[in-house]
């Protein structure tokens, strides 16, 4: 099935480079936009095999880089540190939203194959949550998904943040990649300026009218399975779908090693999902 790369202005000017799977017939396709997560990337694991899982089941789905997850052009590595330093959760939702206004605009690759009038979303993690707060401001969000989704921003303890703010940033280390990154001033100080992110899912999840599916491992170590309750309680019309022992990635890894049973589980269920809702 065809895979069409575009790049477009994001936050700051910056760029926001994807892809956009398209199934093989003219269409025109329903469409979801994946939103990855903190320090993660669109060719990062699964990510790819979602979009080709959901382009095999008949949607057309863009996946992108957001313009300062600190991944460049080469699309594999951390080699834009200072990027990810920088990044807010507000530089993501202007990405989401500049991506979601090229689709509509028709300004992304096979725009003639896409239906922007059916439109859902799917995101991992932090993705999860810029899944929640777009699904709840945009009425043309028919249908969302998220897996491991973040119910709220506090993540760090106070002592971490009291000399995050005397050192200017946070030490990050991804252990799926073995990289040592900034969380930057700007995201510290977002903290505490944008208190609508302290409870995402009382703040946005609950004003969210589209039918919402809600993923999460139950053995995630990352992002507690608790933040899936708190979702699912608050969204008006949630589903929740719980992963016995599954961590915060399926237990899939990077580079990718090769389907997990629950990853399957969640491409059936997520094309479900859109299927019964676009």
């Amino acid at each position: 099935m065809p895979v069409t790369p575009f790049t477009i202005a994001g936050s700051g000017g910056l760029p926001v480079r994807g892809d956009v799977h398209v199934p093989g017939d003219d269409g025109p396709h329903p469409v979801v936009v994946g939103i990855h997560g903190f320090k993660g990337f669109r060719n990062w694991g699964f990510w790819p095999h979602i979009a080709q899982g959901l382009a095999d089941a008949g949607f057309a789905c863009i996946r992108f880089d957001l313009s300062h997850n600190g991944v460049g052009e080469n699309g594999e590595v951390f080699d834009e540190k200072p990027l990810f330093e920088a990044n807010t959760m507000t530089r993501e939702e202007e990405d989401v939203a500049a991506v979601i206004d090229a689709l509509r605009s028709g300004a992304l690759p096979d725009c003639e194959r896409l239906d922007t009038e059916r439109l859902g979303l799917i995101g991992h993690s932090r993705g999860g949550g810029q899944v929640l707060m777009r699904a709840a401001k945009d009425p043309g969000v028919r249908a969302a998904v998220t897996l491991a989704a973040i119910a709220g921003v506090l993540r760090f303890p106070a002592e971490a943040l009291e000399m995050g703010r005397a050192q200017g940033f946070i030490p990050i280390v991804n252990t799926r990649t073995g990289d040592v990154l900034r969380f930057g001033s700007d995201a510290i100080a977002e903290l505490d300026t944008r208190t609508d992110l302290h409870d995402i899912a009382a703040s946005h999840a609950a004003r969210i009218d589209a039918p919402l599916l809600v993923c999460h491992g139950t053995a995630d170590p990352a992002v507690s399975v608790n933040d899936a309750h708190a979702i699912a309680d608050a969204a008006p019309h949630a589903t929740l779908e719980l992963f016995d022992g599954a961590d915060h990635v399926l237990n899939c890894r990077h580079p990718w090693q090769g389907p997990t049973p629950h990853f399957e589980r969640f491409v059936r269920l997520a094309a479900q999902h859109f299927s019964g809702n676009l």
